[in-house]
């Protein structure tokens, strides 16, 4: 998903390898395999803790209505809202755009309840509302790159969670989960948008 404007700090190396569409197949397989086992569920809640306890600036509630991507919802009475501080594959990165869709419905379904945390910048030159969503007492966007489907992109000034994204995505990357499993960010979301990959 397109990021906000502003400079851009993208703090992640990812392996340059691409690989063949029949590799690419396998490693959606084992990833696949690996989401179906039972431990999975006990794998994600022990992975999802040690996140950021609580909100720094004062949330508003708002309801899920629609998740258009990886890192974009839709959350009444809002309107659309750019997950901030990480970014997931594009549509056009398949099947990892619609694994980080899917990874992002499962923590916030539609219809969810969630609080929407702001940062210094409210907008982004799309006119996108901006923030870090929290459910549960868990912040959303730290949760999606800890479990391996997002990156760190942070745009400074808004850069009030990157010591906890930092870490996540370290951890992330160590423990080879997500996207991380299958070389899912081989080539980066951003470097994706500028055709420099595909």
């Amino acid at each position: 998903a397109r990021g906000p404007s502003g400079p851009r700090v993208f703090l992640s190396r990812a392996s340059p390898q691409s690989g063949s569409p029949m590799i690419m197949k396998q490693h959606l397989i084992l990833l696949l395999a690996v989401l179906a086992s039972p431990l999975a569920g006990l794998h994600a809640q022990t992975v999802l803790q040690g996140g950021p306890p609580a909100p720094v600036r004062e949330p508003q509630p708002c309801q899920v209505t629609r998740i258009v991507d990886g890192d974009t919802i839709e959350c009444a009475p809002f309107g659309r809202v750019r997950l901030i501080g990480m970014d997931t594959p594009e549509a056009g990165q398949e099947p990892f755009g619609d694994m980080a869709t899917e990874a992002l419905t499962n923590l916030i379904p539609t219809g969810t309840e969630v609080l929407l945390e702001p940062d210094v910048e409210a907008r982004d030159r799309y006119d996108r509302l901006l923030g870090y969503i929290w459910a549960d007492g868990t912040l959303v966007n730290w949760a999606l790159v800890r479990q391996g489907f997002a990156v760190l992109l942070t745009y400074p000034p808004n850069v009030q969670y990157v010591e906890w994204l930092t870490a996540a995505q370290t951890a992330a990357r160590a423990d080879s989960v997500g996207l991380w499993a299958v070389d899912g960010f081989a080539c980066p979301p951003s470097e994706f948008r500028r055709g420099r990959c595909g």
